[in-house]
């Protein structure tokens, strides 16, 4: 018994593309143009980024002393 999947018939080019767009859409309402872009990058590529923008903190100034808590006091 082969364990091979195949899509359903309903899962064309176009439902793929139009679901892309709603995931798309989604991250810019949540995250912004910039972060949304960013979370659509290989993954090689999102952590250069990401990376790029730490380093660009530290050179402004940011400190990193507190953790981040994912809120705003």
């Amino acid at each position: 018994m082969s364990d091979v999947k195949t899509a359903p018939d309903w899962l064309t080019a176009d439902v793929l593309d139009y679901l892309h767009r709603v995931a798309y859409d989604f991250h810019v309402r949540a995250f912004g143009e910039e972060m949304a872009r960013v979370n659509f990058l290989p993954l090689a590529e999102r952590r250069r980024y990401v990376a790029e923008m730490i380093d660009h903190a530290l050179r402004k100034g940011v400190k990193f002393d507190k953790p981040a808590l994912g809120v705003t006091p």
